[in-house]
């Protein structure tokens, strides 16, 4: 792999970042999309989709515009479009960017309550952008040290009563504002470590990372306490397919490290992983088999 200084790989992963960044000044999301439908009688199902770039679609397809200011998508295959492509489903707002935090998805939740109002089914992920996950990975890489990993974890395990209070706020709200099924996803396991040492880092940092990751779905997980929401695991269907498997279904581009779609799910990974872990938690009378 080639050498870079600690300096110069922050730079390159912060870019990365900082490319999927939202901006929510002047945002106005409901003026890109078609006007909201009442709720329909004859079987339709209203989708709404909304949350950071694991619901955004990065790491399949390419990087395209979403449908307001600021907002970027991947447009390849995944769990969302697995769903929109059924004969009764209607999806009526795709809103999920990368590089939204949880309250910024409360913020668009808020601009498109006509939509949620009129909803069946909302999916979305939320949390992760809360951490600072350019920094605990490079932290925690061949280029960091055991200590910067250390530090780093220890704040991300800080950080995480905040999240899940931040992420219990957004539920509640959309919680509020739809009638509908509401569906939280969940994060993979980045990496497989039971295949040892690998050129990002070693065995032993990629477990500890994998702890937190687990630390943040169980803080998502509780957050949709006292709302109707239900929160849907992934960790079974991505094991063995983190970073450092034989089949890993989580991109990562080594050649460009200032990759936006590094360390999200491959189309691999969204239509074999995400789409039937939530398949199977959608209510079996709202989708047509």
């Amino acid at each position: 792999m080639a050498r870079f200084a600690p300096s110069r790989i922050f730079a390159i992963f912060a870019a990365g970042i900082a490319a999927c960044a939202l901006s929510l000044t002047g945002m106005g999301p409901a003026a890109a999309l078609a006007p909201p439908t009442e709720t329909s009688t004859s079987g339709i199902v209203y989708y709404v989709n909304l949350g950071d770039s694991y619901s955004a679609g990065f790491g399949s397809g390419a990087l395209v515009p979403g449908p307001f200011p600021g907002c970027l998508q991947g447009n390849g295959q995944t769990h969302v479009t697995k769903i929109a492509s059924m004969d009764n489903v209607n999806l009526t707002a795709n809103v999920a960017c990368a590089g939204m935090t949880t309250a910024q998805i409360g913020a668009v939740a808020q601009q498109i309550t006509p939509y949620l109002a009129t909803a069946d089914l909302t999916t979305l992920t939320l949390g992760g952008n809360d951490l600072n996950l350019a920094g605990l990975v490079l932290a925690c890489s061949t280029l960091g040290s055991d200590a910067a990993c250390e530090q780093a974890l220890a704040a991300g395990n800080a950080a995480l009563p905040m999240v899940g209070a931040s992420a219990h706020q957004t539920l509640q709200f959309i919680d509020a504002a739809t009638p509908g099924e509401i569906l939280v996803l969940g994060y993979p396991r980045l990496f497989t470590a039971s295949n040892g040492d690998q050129p990002l880092m070693s065995a032993s940092h990629a477990r500890d990372l994998n702890k937190l990751g687990d630390s943040l779905n169980r803080v998502i997980r509780d957050a949709t306490d006292g709302t109707s929401a239900t929160f849907v695991s992934v960790l079974g269907p991505f094991n063995d397919h983190g970073l450092g498997a034989t089949d890993s279904w989580i991109y990562f581009n080594m050649a460009n490290l200032g990759d936006p779609f590094n360390l999200h799910p491959t189309t691999s990974g969204y239509l074999n992983g995400y789409y039937p872990a939530v398949r199977n938690h959608i209510h079996m009378n709202l989708l047509v088999r």
